[in-house]
């Protein structure tokens, strides 16, 4: 079997951790090249796999021998990057979200339309193992027919993610970069609950807030790192997340779906709980994979290497972004907003 060429680009924490394992153990592939402008974070990376560095996004893109790459750049960089490497006909797993927001989304779709190429999105989420049997069990109507649900996923904040210690300027350097909350965080959410239910966000009626990040001086940061959101969705159902960067006990990732028969309480545990009308109920052990947050790179290599079905494209990476773009819209109107089909952008918007 001929193995893959895969480059990283970006070689910060979301790289270290994830992508560059995931690649460097995968038999189907090879980590090939390695790129971050920032010259010893590529070193390192590329010591570590034992595979090259370099420097400038172009030496990826004009190299024959690779076939794919992964962007892990800030989020700020998605779109010039993305955009590049499909137009060089490389194949594109790109971190999330795909973008800053929808008209970089728009063109992303476009470059991706017209390239032929893969574009996928790390939407992981929807590979854990919770979430896939979440999935399996609704359509096998264990809940009876899904009313409505909520969901959180809230941790202590964007600093605490990075691999140093948190800093006082983290938000002062990286805001910039990573936008607020929602895409950080809420993406995942935004994507999630269209993927368990195979629908669609058609509104939402939002409330988004600083209440704690700071600046070095002291100043809240220029941008949301709390918000609520209630979802209304195409075949239906309503819903509510509650996303933040404030929650400073343990993380949150927690989905509670209610359902005509029942409820069915996903990752409040470690497993899932099904509660029935009638008293009863089932408990689904979810066992502990240290490989969880590596399927995502794992699924993109067995897609190319047409051993799976791509579990999200472009196409899912722009109605996150269209439903995020409502949710900025609602809390600066105060009032419910429609999402923007992602039809009028996609060919086979869905």
């Amino acid at each position: 079997m001929l193995i893959m060429k895969v480059a990283i680009i970006g070689c910060g924490a979301i790289a270290q951790t994830r992508h560059a394992p995931a690649v460097a153990a995968n038999p189907d592939a090879e980590l090939y090249m390695v790129c971050d402008p920032v010259k010893a974070n590529a070193d390192a990376l590329a010591a570590q796999y034992h595979t090259r560095a370099v420097y400038d996004i172009r030496e990826v893109l004009e190299d024959a021998a690779v076939s794919a790459v992964i962007v892990c750049t800030p989020e700020r960089f998605h779109c010039e990057n993305v955009v590049a490497a499909l137009q060089e006909g490389k194949d594109v797993l790109c971190e999330k979200p795909l973008a800053m927001n929808t008209a970089e989304g728009e063109k992303i779709v476009q470059a991706w339309r017209e390239s032929g190429k893969r574009l996928m999105v790390a939407f992981g989420q929807r590979l854990s193992a919770g979430h896939t049997l979440a999935k399996q069990l609704l359509k096998q109507g264990k809940i009876g027919k899904p009313l409505t649900f909520r969901t959180a996923l809230a941790h202590r904040g964007a600093e605490y993610a990075a691999l140093q210690a948190p800093e006082a300027d983290f938000y002062d350097k990286r805001l910039a970069g990573i936008g607020d909350v929602m895409l950080s965080v809420g993406c995942h959410r935004m994507d999630l609950i269209p993927y368990l239910f195979d629908t669609r966000i058609t509104a939402v009626s939002a409330m988004t807030s600083t209440l704690d990040k700071r600046y070095a001086d002291g100043r809240l940061i220029g941008a949301a790192d709390h918000a609520m959101i209630h979802m209304e969705l195409e075949n239906q159902m309503v819903g509510s997340a509650w996303i933040s960067w404030c929650d400073y006990g343990e993380t949150e990732r927690g989905s509670v779906i209610y359902g005509t028969e029942g409820t069915m309480h996903i990752y409040e545990q470690p497993g899932i709980v099904v509660k029935k009308k009638d008293g009863g109920g089932e408990e689904y052990t979810i066992e502990q994979d240290p490989r969880e947050w590596l399927r995502i790179t794992d699924h993109f290599i067995a897609v190319l290497a047409g051993q799976a079905e791509a579990v999200c494209d472009g196409d899912d990476g722009l109605a996150c972004l269209l439903a995020m773009e409502a949710v900025e819209q609602s809390q600066r109107e105060a009032r419910r907003v429609a999402v923007r089909p992602p039809a009028q952008y996609s060919d086979n918007g869905r």
